[in-house]
């Protein structure tokens, strides 16, 4: 129980975007019972909410206190936001930062002084002066109380449910009640595992009517597919009749479900959330660059889910880019080099590669859409060797991506490739596109072509035209490109380097390693690199050094710091995970 003397301690939100600060020194309620193993020193809960950047200042503030502690919180600020900001998490179900107030839970219940009644967090704003208290013994026993008519009907079925390790609903209980269930009546019985969407599989049992989905439908797609029917204990949440929910947003949903009532298709019994790494990444579905986490085990990813930015994509995350994990699959990689059909140690393959590209009389380097900015900016130097050293003087340049696909004004890109900006920036002028690219090659018009990556799409007959010239790509799986290329080195996929892209907005944005590559698999920079030093170059910058000079040119503090300290970039049990629970 929180102690309520007279004194108090000053403190001041920090206004750094992403610093969270200390948690409270005052035991968390119930913390001797609660039977989870303790997380890793120094880690503290993440706020719901990113602070804002801006400098605090009298006019924009107020100042109250929360368990004792002072507190300067910006105007319009709730109280249960502002207790998150000094690390103090208010148990909560149906708020969401990214969603409208429903205060309908009331699991958020604090005590202001003054006022008559214990009050909803998420629903009051701050206030000159106010005192409030989230732990005192009136507050334990509303949410004890409140835990105990949500799990009244609730199936208790965590040993098979999709949710049970990043449940509220299980958090809140340990922390919270550890009750015994006083019902002796039978338990309302409602629709179980229910289709209704291509993604989406409702357990209306398991629902705590939170309404989270119903105002993420409303308010982000604006397709208000889902609803409450019925009332008292036989609600629950529903689709519109004539409607699935398949909107291009629709996994959200399963994201934002406090419990595991809506469960995505793709994940369903796939494997324990206690069991996931999570790696804070970028998607690579399209050109928007949306902050990601790759959730893995034994370099097998299992799913992507969005992590919070507020400069791109805020809370959310399109049902498309998720399954960009799929391009990981491990059947379809590519481990060993090969030459003209025949595997070579990667050495003796570099140097056949170095040889013929010198040799050759024309020359085309294809830079690629879907690579980072460090393998591009690699290729870019080969590019300059060539025309150097080379038979073929300048090189013929071209960017290769995806074909461009459906967006729209939330979030989809109809550049379906995660770095065009970055491949055209390092490709510098581009000689011709990508159609001419395929005319030229069905011509055979280049006695060598590099490719930097196996994406994007050329035809059947330009592949063709790969056939008896010095073709070489740079391939982490196996595609159509890949197998009509003369020579293939191994490349590591976007799941296994360290590396930048940089999205439509201009930004920089970094890719992380959630498991290390195996066999000959190397950065694709490191590739390249390894060709620049068969013909003859010294102190050619590896990877890891083009990263680094990234960030000095940008002055990116968080990429600097990846760099410098190779255990940042080591993948975290997803019960420590920020997205997650």
């Amino acid at each position: 129980m929180a102690n309520h003397d007279s004194r108090s301690t000053s403190k001041t939100i920090p206004p750094s975007p992403g610093t969270v600060p200390p948690p409270s020194s005052a035991p968390p309620p119930l913390a001797s019972m609660d039977p989870r193993p303790h997380p890793p020193e120094g880690w503290a809960p993440p706020p719901d909410i990113t602070p804002d950047a801006t400098p605090l200042d009298d006019a924009s503030t107020v100042t109250l206190t929360i368990d004792g502690q002072t507190v300067r919180a910006r105007k319009g600020t709730n109280v249960l936001e502002a207790a998150g900001l000094m690390g103090e998490e208010v148990c909560h179900f149906c708020y969401h930062p990214g969603l409208s107030i429903a205060a309908s839970c009331r699991q958020c219940l604090v005590e202001i002084e003054k006022m008559g009644k214990l009050q909803p967090s998420c629903q009051v704003e701050v206030r000159e002066g106010m005192v409030v208290h989230t732990n005192n013994a009136a507050v334990l026993k509303a949410r004890r109380e409140m835990l105990e008519f949500t799990l009244k009907n609730h199936p208790i079925d965590c040993p098979i449910c999709d949710k049970a390790g990043e449940c509220k609903l299980q958090r809140h209980y340990m922390d919270h009640d550890h009750s015994l269930t006083r019902v002796d009546v039978p338990k309302i019985r409602k629709a179980k595992h229910k289709d209704i969407g291509r993604e989406i599989v409702l357990d209306a049992e398991r629902c705590i009517l939170c309404s989270r989905c119903i105002r993420f439908c409303q308010e982000i797609p604006g397709t208000s597919e889902l609803t409450m029917t019925y009332r008292g204990d036989h609600e629950e949440i529903d689709i519109a009749p004539g409607h699935r929910l398949d909107n291009p947003y629709s996994v959200n949903v399963v994201d934002i479900c406090p419990v595991g009532a809506l469960t995505a298709k793709d994940f369903r019994f796939a494997i324990r959330a206690w069991e996931l790494k999570a790696t804070p990444t970028t998607c690579q579905g399209c050109a928007t660059g949306c902050a990601v986490e790759l959730h893995t085990k034994h370099e097998q990813a299992y799913r992507l889910v969005p992590r919070h930015d507020p400069q791109v994509n805020g809370h959310w995350m399109c049902d498309e880019g998720r399954y960009a994990y799929k391009e990981l699959d491990a059947a379809a990689r590519v481990h060993r080099a090969t030459v003209d059909g025949e595997e070579q140690p990667l050495p003796e393959a570099v140097a056949v590669t170095a040889e013929r590209l010198l040799q050759a009389k024309k020359v085309a380097v294809v830079f690629s859409a879907n690579a980072t900015n460090e393998a591009n900016d690699a290729l870019r130097q080969l590019a300059e060797v060539l025309a150097s050293k080379g038979q073929g003087g300048e090189p013929t340049r071209f960017v290769l991506g995806r074909p461009r696909g459906e967006g729209d004004a939330i979030l989809r890109d109809a550049d379906k490739s995660p770095n065009t900006h970055g491949a055209l920036d390092a490709a510098g002028e581009v000689n011709k596109h990508e159609a001419e690219l395929a005319l030229e090659l069905a011509g055979r018009a280049y006695d060598a072509v590099v490719f930097l990556h196996d994406g994007g799409e050329l035809s059947d007959v330009a592949l063709h035209g790969l056939s008896g010239i010095a073709s070489v790509c740079l391939a982490s799986r196996r595609s159509a490109l890949s197998d009509a290329c003369a020579i293939v080195l191994p490349a590591a996929s976007w799941a296994e380097v360290l590396g930048t892209t940089t999205n439509r907005q201009g930004l920089l944005r970094i890719v992380r390693p959630a498991w290390r590559p195996e066999h000959d698999r190397k950065h694709r920079a490191d590739l390249v690199r390894d060709l620049l030093l068969a013909m003859g170059l010294r102190n050619v910058a590896t990877a890891k050094e083009r990263t680094r000079m990234l960030a000095e040119r940008h002055d990116h503090e968080p990429l600097r710091s990846l760099v410098s300290d190779p255990q940042a970039t080591r993948p975290t049990l997803l019960r420590w995970a920020n997205s997650r629970g």
